[in-house]
C-alpha cells in the first residue's frame, strides 16, 4: 500500500476539507506541533498535527497554511475540541485557496492513534518494498538455469505459482512505480505472481495453473489489459508475453519475452500491441540452441577479440557496437545514444574492425555481431 495522506486518514475514518487532489502524495513523516512556525525543522512532506493553541487570530491561521504549503508539507490535522471547537473559518479557507490538505482530528480520536496509523503502514510499505527487492533475488537466481526443478519450484511456492507459468514484461519510463502497479494489477485479477525488475524490465511470473480446456490461460490477453492500465499512468508502454510453460523452464519463458520485446522494437512502426513468441523472428534460432556451451563458445569468438584486445575499454567498444547495430548504423542517432561525437563513434568503430577482422559495412558481419550481442544476453 503506498502511503499517502489519502490512505491514512481514510483507515481513520476522517474527511478532507481541502486539499483533496494533493492528498494522494507520499507522507514522509507525521509530527505534532503547537509551533506558529514549524517549517525550520522540517523538510518538507510531513503531516502536520497540531491543536492551534497559538492560532488565536485568522491572520495567524492563514500565515501558517501559507508556511506549511511554501514548505511542501503534506498535510495539516487540526485538533478540535480543545482550543477551538470546530475548524476555524479563516484557516478552511486558506487552505482550500491553496488546495492544502487540512483535515478535522475530533476530540475522541488522540494523535497517538493517527501515529501509530501511520507507523503501522510504514511497515508495511517498507515489508513490501523488501519483498520486492527479494524477489528479485529470486527471478535472478531463477534465470541462472543452475537450480533444480525441484529447488526451483521450491522458491516459487510461496508466491502461489505452481506447475505452469508465463512470463509478463512490460517496459516503462519508471520501473519501480511500475512494478508496483503491476502487483497490484494482478493481486486484483486474483492472479498468482512474481513481480521483479530485470534487464530494466518489469517482470511478471504469473500461475497460469488455474487454466482449464474450457477456459484457458491467455499471458498475451493479460499483458494486454495490464498495459492498458499502465499506459495510463505512465504513457507509453511497451509489453511481450511468453507462451505457457512447465516451471522448471522459467528461464526460457523470460528470454522468449524479452526477446519478443527487442525483436518488435526493431520494426518500423507495425509492432504489434502486445509481443509474443510470434515475433521472435531471427531470435527464435538462438533460443532454439539447446547447448549453452556452444552458444558462448560462438559469441566469445565474435565478440571476444574486442574485449580482449582492449582490456577495460573494450567494454565500451562492445557497448558501441551493440548501439550502433541498433540504430541500423545511423552514426548521428547512434552517437547522440552513446552521448559521444560521431567521429569518436567511428573511431571505435575502425577500432572494432580491426580487432576482428570484420567490417561493420558488410550486412553478413553486422547480423554476426548482432547475433553474438543478443546471444550473450542469453548464455548463462
Amino acid at each position: 500500500m503506498e502511503l499517502t495522506l489519502e490512505s491514512l486518514i481514510g483507515e481513520l475514518g476522517l474527511s478532507l476539507v481541502s486539499g483533496e487532489e494533493a492528498a494522494r502524495a507520499h507522507v514522509r513523516w507525521v509530527h505534532s506541533t503547537e509551533l506558529l512556525d514549524p517549517t525550520p525543522w522540517l523538510k518538507g512532506g510531513e503531516l502536520l498535527l497540531s491543536t492551534g493553541i497559538q492560532l488565536t487570530s485568522p491572520k495567524l491561521q492563514r500565515e501558517l497554511i501559507g508556511r506549511l504549503a511554501d514548505h511542501e508539507i503534506a498535510g495539516l490535522g487540526f485538533g478540535t475540541g480543545f482550543t477551538h471547537r470546530s475548524l476555524p473559518a479563516a484557516l478552511v479557507t486558506a487552505a482550500r485557496k491553496r488546495r492544502f490538505p487540512l483535515f478535522e482530528v475530533p476530540y475522541d480520536l488522540p494523535f497517538i492513534a493517527i501515529t501509530e496509523r501511520f507507523f503501522a503502514q510504514l511497515v508495511n510499505e517498507r515489508y513490501e518494498m523488501l519483498q520486492r527487492n527479494m524477489v528479485g533475488d529470486v527471478l535472478a537466481e531463477a534465470l541462472t538455469g543452475r537450480l533444480y526443478p525441484e529447488d526451483l519450484q521450491a522458491r516459487l511456492r510461496p508466491f502461489g505459482i505452481g506447475e505452469q507459468v508465463a512470463v509478463l514484461a512490460f517496459q516503462t519510463s519508471d520501473p519501480s512505480a511500475a512494478a508496483a502497479a503491476v502487483e497490484k494489477i494482478l493481486e486484483r485479477a486474483q492472479v498468482p505472481n512474481l513481480v521483479a525488475i530485470r534487464a530494466g524490465l518489469v517482470c511478471a511470473v504469473v500461475d497460469a495453473g488455474g487454466a482449464t480446456a474450457s477456459a484457458p490461460f491467455e499471458p498475451i490477453e493479460l499483458a494486454r489489459k495490464i498495459r492498458g492500465e499502465l499506459i495510463d499512468r505512465f504513457g507509453e508502454v511497451r509489453a511481450a508475453a511468453s507462451r505457457v510453460a512447465a516451471t522448471h523452464s522459467l528461464r526460457m519463458s523470460f528470454h522468449e519475452a524479452r526477446c519478443a520485446l527487442e525483436a518488435v522494437r526493431l520494426r518500423d512502426g507495425d509492432a504489434p500491441e502486445v509481443a509474443s513468441h510470434e515475433d521472435l523472428g531471427a531470435f527464435q534460432l538462438l533460443l532454439s540452441l539447446q547447448d549453452d556451451d556452444a552458444l558462448v563458445s560462438y559469441c566469445s569468438s565474435v565478440l571476444g577479440p574486442i574485449e580482449e584486445g582492449e582490456g577495460e575499454y573494450g567494454g565500451e567498444l562492445v557497448r558501441s557496437l551493440d548501439v550502433f547495430i541498433e540504430n541500423n548504423g545511423h552514426w548521428e542517432k547512434a552517437a547522440n545514444a552513446l552521448y559521444c561525437h560521431r567521429h569518436t563513434l567511428r573511431y571505435r568503430i575502425r577500432r572494432i574492425e580491426q580487432l576482428t577482422g570484420r567490417d561493420c559495412s558488410s550486412a553478413r558481419d553486422r547480423i554476426e555481431f548482432w547475433l553474438a550481442l543478443r546471444g550473450r544476453e542469453l548464455a548463462r
